[in-house]
């Protein structure tokens, strides 16, 4: 009997990421195809928001802000100490990453121009929740 042969291009790579016993690189490949298509689909939708979203400044939009990301990175952490669906935790974590840029893209045009720090930490910290997803992808061969 001869093993189930895997299929070539985005759908292999999307495959492999959700299979455990795929080749690390196939499924690090698709880890980040996963996060280019949620920065680049949310980032679009950012842009065309920006010609929409009304401009309001309120000291307690900022504290909403800061404690929205600290709730979405406090619920990437618990991501990573669960121990059920070890597979998909790095999935998890990306698309909270992706939550996080996004919620205060949103956040920084309606504080626009002062948001753009709140933009630029959004950017920041979904880059380092892909960054620990790639490493924890690579410390399970």
């Amino acid at each position: 009997m001869r093993a189930p042969e895997r299929k070539e291009g985005l759908w292999g790579l999307l495959e492999a990421l959700l299979d455990p016993k795929a080749p690390s690189s196939l499924r690090l490949r698709g880890l980040r195809l996963y996060a280019g298509f949620l920065l680049v689909l949310q980032g679009g939708v950012l842009l065309l928001l920006a010609w929409v979203v009304p401009r309001a400044s309120h000291p307690l939009l900022w504290a909403l802000a800061l404690g929205g990301a600290l709730s979405l990175l406090f619920q990437a952490e618990a991501s990573w100490r669960r121990e059920g669906e070890e597979p998909l935790t790095p999935l998890r974590v990306v698309g909270l990453g992706g939550a996080l840029f996004f919620f205060l893209g949103v956040m920084g045009l309606l504080l626009w121009p002062g948001g753009f720090l709140l933009f630029l930490l959004g950017a920041l910290g979904f880059l380092y929740l892909w960054y620990r997803s790639e490493r924890a992808l690579l410390a399970r061969k």
